[in-house]
């Protein structure tokens, strides 16, 4: 844990996703803490065959200084472990979830959802992450944040149902002020439901991040600029070697009249001089909702197959969409 800054939206978190590239089951689970509200929270997501989701949420309360919780991850269920820095991590889930048949539920107001929407049920997951890259940092300092490749292998337990895991993913780290509703800028009208969406979608931001197997993984972000293009720059780890991914810019198809987001692409240049133009179909998308005043964030997380030239890989496309209410 770092130390904590003056800003009330200061958070620190924890981050890892994985798709096993067999099964199409994936994985995205966040840890967060925020001293300044006085908890942390924890949101953690399998993706399952035929687009069901299983969705969990939990917090817990924390005191200001963080370091007491260097050796404590843990909020709701869900406990992250550092067996060895920047080298190995244990996730483990043990408790309630919400078995969604169709995640755009998520879009609609909890009050309208329908009898029925979710069924409960019971989580028990153990997942070993094992990182293969060192890490690259986009920023160092009083607001940091870097990324890493790794493989992940464990267990998922769904009440009788058992799946063997293993595939590839990016982990994580972020400390300083974190503003999830991006100034309420470039605000759009709120979906009355999950297939009501009068305007043409317009995030605010895109987090991606892919793996091509064990020797090529890359991740970045993209900003939406004045002239209403998606910019941003990343990174990519290949053949035993990290760089910067520079240039990138990213262009999204929609499901029609809807913020669920249907398919990406990707263009870049790596530092060293490669081109790398990228296809990613968007297999499921579970949307998450941040309250904000006077309306929300949505960050739709697509879990995404990607094309680059003839190799296929596996990861997760974010879109963020500042709703108003």
């Amino acid at each position: 844990m770092h130390p904590v800054g003056d800003n009330p939206a200061w958070s620190e978190s924890y981050y890892f996703n994985f798709v096993d590239p067999e099964t199409k089951i994936g994985m995205f689970t966040r840890m967060g803490f925020r001293p300044s509200n006085g908890w942390a929270d924890a949101l953690h997501v399998i993706y399952l065959p035929d687009n069901r989701v299983l969705f969990t949420y939990g917090r817990r309360e924390i005191k200001t200084d963080l370091s007491r919780y260097d050796g404590d991850l843990c909020a709701g269920h869900l406990q992250l472990a550092c067996l060895a820095p920047h080298e190995r991590w244990q996730i483990a889930y043990n408790g309630p979830a919400q078995d969604i048949a169709d995640p755009a539920i998520l879009l609609t107001r909890s009050k309208a959802r329908p009898q029925g929407w979710y069924t409960p049920a019971n989580l028990d997951m153990q997942v070993t992450f094992e990182c293969l890259s060192a890490p690259h940092y986009a920023a160092r300092g009083v607001r940091g944040h870097f990324e890493q490749s790794g493989r992940a292998f464990g267990r998922i337990r769904l009440d009788d149902t058992v799946w063997e895991v293993s595939g590839y993913g990016v982990r994580d780290k972020s400390w300083g002020p974190r503003d999830w509703g991006a100034g309420q800028h470039n605000t759009e009208p709120a979906p009355r439901d999950a297939e009501q969406h009068s305007a043409t979608p317009r995030p605010f931001l895109n987090w991606f991040s892919m793996n091509f197997g064990e020797s090529v993984a890359m991740g970045g972000a993209c900003m939406r600029g004045q002239d209403g293009v998606l910019r941003g720059e990343g990174w990519i780890m290949q053949d035993g070697r990290t760089g910067r991914w520079e240039g990138v810019t990213i262009d999204t198809d929609y499901a029609p009249g809807s913020l669920l987001h249907r398919a990406v692409r990707l263009e870049g240049h790596t530092e060293w001089g490669t081109d790398i133009r990228l296809h990613g179909r968007i297999l499921s998308v579970c949307p998450t909702k941040i309250p904000m005043p006077g309306g929300a964030t949505f960050v739709n997380e697509g879990l995404a197959e990607f094309l680059w030239d003839d190799r296929v890989g596996y990861g997760i496309a974010e879109h963020w969409h500042a709703v108003s209410l």
